[in-house]
């Protein structure tokens, strides 16, 4: 008999591990989904005092609790979106004028003035403010350390399309291929007025190609190759995300890339979080795109961002990197200019290189690295 209990319990629980993150959240939310789980056990308890009800005391007042229980958690499922909407005006300070739960994250966006901020899952990924600063680090060093000015370009992330807007400013650009895997981000972007205006309508550039899929399985399917491949996605604070800043997956970037190609990728605050920063770094340098082959050569840098504090990029490829090869190719920049690009590439001596351990799918040291970084931060530890 407790053998049949076990394996009831653990298949139930199986399921549920299954059917939350996969099924329930997507579609009915995080709290619509915890008031159906309150159901849920209510429902158990009515169905044990039905069958030991011969046992039972207070039947009534039981039954009463288990109605008023049921009362409760009903009028919180159907009213879950005001109590969501309610909770989100508190949580964030500004207008909120857009506000969405995918399938894969939430999105928020606030206004304030001439101030544009886009949440996911409650971290600030820009604001209009300032994200040009970001962005133009992002993408124009990277763009410039080609021997040539680059025609094809691979972006994965960053379906605000802030980071194409920068792309465009380059002459020559031929072809856009950005890969971002929440259809949804990249569809408030290219048809919200207000949102596409920020990056200047170029998601409806016949440039650009919009695919919408994990990065990883993109370019395991794909067989081209460009000439710059940028990496805007967001910082690693869960396994699935670490993958994608793993020896592998640069492994894999480096197959795509042409023999003079560039990659570049966000790599989260080197003063916040300074030894996950160098253990992308790190990471990047020690990948070989043909195992036991010359590994990738690594430049970092950094750049000031108001909305996020000092943040961190890195550079790789399969041709030696230098600071003095950056080119400001870019149009109309507001940010960088000529004479302060060599400027990212110094770090202050409290930041500077140091050794870590190389993040592996087996491992997944970065996202440990990463989170430690941030505690310390915010507990005030060094």
């Amino acid at each position: 008999a407790l053998g049949n209990v076990l394996s009831v319990d653990y298949l139930g629980a199986l399921a549920a591990s299954l059917l939350f993150p996969l099924v329930l959240v997507p579609k009915l939310g995080m709290i619509r989904t915890g008031f159906l789980f309150g159901l849920l056990n209510v429902a158990v308890a009515v169905l044990g005092m039905q069958m030991f009800r011969h046992q039972l005391p207070n039947m009534f007042r039981l039954r009463a609790q288990a109605v008023v229980a049921s009362l409760l958690l009903v009028v919180g499922l159907v009213t879950a979106g005001k109590t969501t909407a309610l909770l989100e005006d508190v949580l964030y300070d500004d207008h909120i004028v857009y506000a969405k739960t995918t399938p894969y994250q939430r999105l928020i966006v606030t206004r304030w003035r001439n101030d544009t901020r886009l949440f996911i899952n409650g971290n600030i990924q820009f604001s209009s403010i300032d994200e040009f600063r970001y962005h133009e680090a992002l993408v124009h060093p990277a763009m410039g350390m080609t021997p040539t000015p680059p025609k094809r370009i691979l972006l994965l992330g960053g379906g605000d399309g802030l980071g194409v807007r920068e792309v465009f400013k380059h002459q020559g650009v031929e072809r856009v291929d950005l890969v971002d895997l929440d259809p949804e981000m990249t569809r408030i972007f290219r048809d919200i007025p207000g949102l596409a205006e920020l990056n200047e309508n170029t998601l409806k550039d016949p440039r650009v190609k919009v695919t919408n899929i994990d990065a990883q399985k993109f370019l395991e399917q794909s067989k081209e190759r460009w000439d710059v491949i940028i990496i805007d996605l967001p910082d690693p604070n869960n396994l699935s995300l670490g993958k994608l800043y793993s020896r592998s997956f640069y492994r894999l970037l480096a197959k795509h890339l042409m023999p003079t190609g560039v990659i570049v990728t966000q790599a989260t605050s080197p003063f916040y979080a300074t030894n996950a920063f160098w253990c992308i770094a790190n990471t990047i340098a020690a990948a070989d795109p043909t195992p036991g082959g010359p590994k990738l050569h690594m430049l970092a840098y950094r750049a000031s961002v108001p909305s996020f504090g000092e943040w961190g990029f890195v550079m790789g490829s399969k041709m030696p990197l230098s600071p003095a090869r950056v080119k400001l190719r870019a149009k109309r920049t507001r940010y960088l200019t000529q004479e302060l690009l060599p400027t990212l590439f110094v770090f202050p001596k409290d930041i500077a290189w140091r050794k870590t351990p190389i993040n592996r799918l087996d491992n997944q040291v970065f996202v440990r690295l990463y989170e430690k970084g941030y505690s310390s931060y915010n507990y005030g530890k060094n």
